[in-house]
Parts: C-alpha cells; sequence; structure tokens
C-alpha cells in the first residue's frame, strides 16, 4: 500500500539535502574564486616590484612618473639610446597589461594572452638595454643582470601558487552537477599564466 506520510517524508528530506547541498557548493565555489584572486594579487606584488625597479633603472631623461623606485645601484648618467627607448615603451605596455588583469584577477584567456606578450616584450626589451650597455662599456651591466634575474625568480612561486588555484578552480566549476551552478550564477572558467615565463 502506498504510504503517503512516509513518501511526503522522504520527499521533505530530499528536498533539505538539496537546499544542504547547494549552499555548500555556492559557498565552495566562492571559496576558491576568491583564492584565485587572492593568488594574483600575491603575483601582480610581485611583478609590480619586478617592474618598478626596472623602471629605476630606465636614464632618468625617460623615467616615467609612476612610483619609480631607484635602482639599487647607483647608474651613471648617460643617454638613452635606441634600446632604452625601446625598454621604456616595452614597460608602459607592460604596466598597462598588469593594470588591466589587476582590475579582472580572474582574467579570461584575451588578457592572460596580453600580460604574457607584454611580460615577453619586456624582456627582449631589457635584454637589448643590456647589451647597448655593454657595449658602450657602461657597468655595472652584470650586477643589475644578477638583480634583475633575482626579481625575476621571485615571482615563480607566487605564479606556480596562481596556476594551481586557477586549475582547481577551473576544475570544480566543469564538474558535474556544480557545472550547473557555475552556470546559474556566472563562474567563469579563469586563464592560466602557464605561458608566463619568468627565467632571467
Amino acid at each position: 500500500m502506498f504510504d503517503a506520510t512516509l513518501w511526503n517524508g522522504s520527499m521533505a528530506l530530499a528536498a533539505m539535502l538539496g537546499v544542504f547541498w547547494f549552499i555548500g557548493a555556492r559557498r565552495r565555489l566562492r571559496r576558491l574564486r576568491a583564492a584565485v584572486a587572492q593568488c594574483y594579487l600575491t603575483l601582480d606584488e610581485a611583478l609590480m616590484r619586478y617592474a618598478l625597479w626596472m623602471q629605476g633603472c630606465l636614464p632618468s631623461g625617460i623615467r616615467m612618473d609612476f612610483f619609480t623606485q631607484p635602482a639599487p645601484l647607483e647608474l651613471p648618467a648617460h643617454e638613452p639610446g635606441a634600446a632604452w627607448v625601446r625598454l621604456q615603451g616595452a614597460l608602459t605596455q607592460y604596466m598597462e597589461a598588469l593594470a588591466c588583469a589587476r582590475r579582472a584577477p580572474l582574467m579570461g584567456g584575451d588578457v592572460t594572452a596580453v600580460l604574457v606578450l607584454a611580460h615577453g616584450a619586456l624582456a627582449a626589451a631589457w635584454h637589448g638595454a643590456m647589451r647597448e650597455r655593454g657595449a658602450q662599456q657602461q657597468p655595472p651591466t652584470e650586477q643589475l643582470q644578477l638583480r634583475h634575474g633575482r626579481l625575476l625568480s621571485q615571482c615563480v612561486p607566487p605564479r606556480e601558487a596562481y596556476n594551481e588555484a586557477v586549475k582547481t578552480y577551473n576544475a570544480a566549476i566543469a564538474q558535474f552537477p556544480a557545472l550547473l551552478l557555475a552556470r546559474l550564477f556566472k563562474f567563469r572558467p579563469a586563464g592560466n599564466l602557464l605561458r608566463l615565463t619568468l627565467e632571467p
């Protein structure tokens, strides 16, 4: 015989469990998304230290005005050559890419691509400036390169932490049934920075 009371009780229990799952799953996705944002903020701080130090290495005639930090070594005054002008331009683009990523730390693929390209252009411009400086026999190029490498190496752990947080978050929003919640509340995939090269 059909037991309506048992049926109603089962349905109420199922509904209650569904609500608990819904709340828990949404909280988990929000927590994972927040972890991605926090990891990017840590990476951004390291990349900004790198960029601001490089800004301080520019000849005084072409330095920009944003939060300049002096280089750790007192550089002799010299006229900026073409390589230094290219470095200044690449640095400007890099700072703009960082600012764009900072506004949306759960970056899509287009934002991460711009940041990766800007970082690559900056690295190439830096090496060009160092070659020009070496050809002009303007020390201390070796010390600058060592400091440059140390600053880049400090960016590696936060880059790895960010990529790992992105991997975990993207996997979570792609799993059924959590992907239904992700679509409902617009939890979009975050872009990784696997191609962000931080080797000197």
